[in-house]
């Protein structure tokens, strides 16, 4: 049974200017970094690979390494991908089809503008004034449960997020991620769409020069929150992204919206023919078939950002010490 590495990626050089400039992201110079740094310790693989040794029909090399990119922005295919190309780095891509064919800002990338531009205060009193409007679980509650630290963000920001992504009920929450939206970044979501996301042909781009687009999700629902029948509409949805940049729907590769699955979304995606499926839970992949729809995945911020840095606990448990 082998072992692998697999590192997530979301936006890697700030897009634009205004609040997209804002948002949080790794630095060019900081990817590039990162890239050396990932050369002289691993080796490089596609994700699929994986899927491949989990099967027995290839074995992986020593210290394999899968690099993946979450939610499709612009800078992926106008940054990080000629700077892989130029370093003979394959990845993958996890596009989300609302946002790369609908031109729609998906929540996710709402909330992080909100946040980036608005003070929490601000934003945590509209939500707790929506949640008294709207005479359910009292605002005590709701912050017992999400007024809590994570591993990259303050108990304040965490609260705003988890309760705008989803611990909401949906027609609570979506008309106040609008109307926060609205008030504090844009009315105008299509022209910061075009500009936050790649385009179907930039991603037609990424395949023929040799990297992997997968599936991610139709409209970046936390698929445990769905029932099975719309849990399997979110993954129809999310395959369409397949379709639109010629990538056959056999053996694809697939990213949880959020990480978050259950045993329903591992058996939709395995009768769809899904090879490989990644989360977000920060540990090192153990590569066999019965865990290939459920791969963990370390984040960028897991790994150094200087070329010269010594080997660090997750690089040293690659490599077995």
């Amino acid at each position: 049974m082998s072992a692998a590495t697999v590192v997530m990626y979301h936006i890697v050089q700030p897009a634009g200017s205004g609040v997209l400039a804002s948002l949080k992201g790794r630095s060019r110079g900081e990817f590039l970094e990162q890239i050396r740094y990932i050369k002289r310790h691993y080796s490089v693989v596609p994700l699929l690979d994986l899927a491949a040794a989990a099967d027995g029909i290839a074995t992986l090399p020593p210290r394999a390494i899968a690099l993946t990119f979450d939610d499709g922005y612009a800078s992926h295919a106008r940054v990080a991908a000629p700077m892989l190309a130029d370093a003979g780095m394959p990845a993958t891509f996890f596009p989300v089809a609302s946002a790369l064919m609908n031109r729609s800002v998906l929540n996710v990338n709402k909330i992080q503008c909100i946040l980036a531009v608005a003070d929490v205060d601000v934003i945590t009193a509209s939500i707790d004034a929506a949640i008294e409007r709207q005479g359910g679980k009292p605002v005590a509650d709701y912050r017992r449960e999400w007024h809590k630290p994570s591993r990259w963000d303050s108990a304040e920001v965490v609260y705003v997020k988890r309760l705008l992504q989803h611990a909401l009920p949906e027609s609570v929450r979506e008309p106040l991620v609008d109307e926060l939206f609205r008030t504090h970044v844009t009315s105008d979501e299509r022209a910061l769409a075009d500009e936050l996301y790649m385009t179907v042909a930039e991603a037609r781009d990424l395949v023929a020069a040799g990297m992997t687009i997968g599936a991610h999700a139709d409209r970046h629902i936390r698929l445990p929150t769905l029932s099975r029948e719309d849990q399997a509409a979110e993954i129809d949805g999310a395959l369409t992204v397949l379709d639109a940049v010629g990538t056959r729907r056999t053996g694809f590769a697939f990213s949880y919206a959020n990480g978050e699955f259950n045993a329903a979304s591992i058996e939709l995606l395995r009768a769809r023919g899904c090879a490989a499926a990644v989360s977000t839970r920060a540990e090192l992949a153990t590569i066999h078939a019965g865990a290939i729809l459920a791969l963990p995945r370390i984040d960028t911020n897991d790994l150094p950002v200087r070329a010269d840095a010594p080997p660090n606990h997750w690089t040293l448990r690659a490599r077995g010490d």
